[in-house]
């Protein structure tokens, strides 16, 4: 049991570490991955005509996997960043900062969600 003075072994706070630099950048090129992902899927349905005509990106089931693809890459590296953030608290490292990587991206996909999956696949689920 750790005295009253003393630091947990897992919070390094206030030293260099390279575990927060990687949590950091990981969740930055995966935030940028997904935000990126739903971007170019809003640019390329809007080339979709009006009139029903079904082109490469107009059809029901591909305006789906367009719609839910941004989130799906962020909920998948919400995950890994929380199954890293165990591995590194298991080894006794400075695990927050993959912690704060998770939550990060989960809420992230949680916005992404709710402000883009209506305006890109919203004809194909009947919206």
């Amino acid at each position: 049991m750790p005295k009253a003075d003393e630091r947990s072994r897992g919070d390094h706070l206030g030293q260099e570490d390279s575990e927060v630099r990687a949590a950091i950048r990981f969740a930055m090129l995966a935030a940028i991955t997904g935000v990126g992902f739903i971007i170019v899927a809003a640019l390329w349905v809007s080339t979709c005509p009006g009139t029903g005509v079904d082109t490469a990106a107009c059809g029901t089931p591909q305006r789906i996997l367009l719609a839910f693809g941004g989130p799906l890459i962020l909920l998948a590296a919400g995950l890994w960043a929380f199954v890293r953030t165990y591995r590194v608290w298991r080894d006794e490292g400075t695990w927050w900062g993959w912690h704060g990587a998770g939550w990060f991206l989960l809420t992230l996909m949680i916005m992404t969600v709710s402000l883009g999956v209506a305006p890109i696949a919203g004809p194909a689920l009947g919206l």
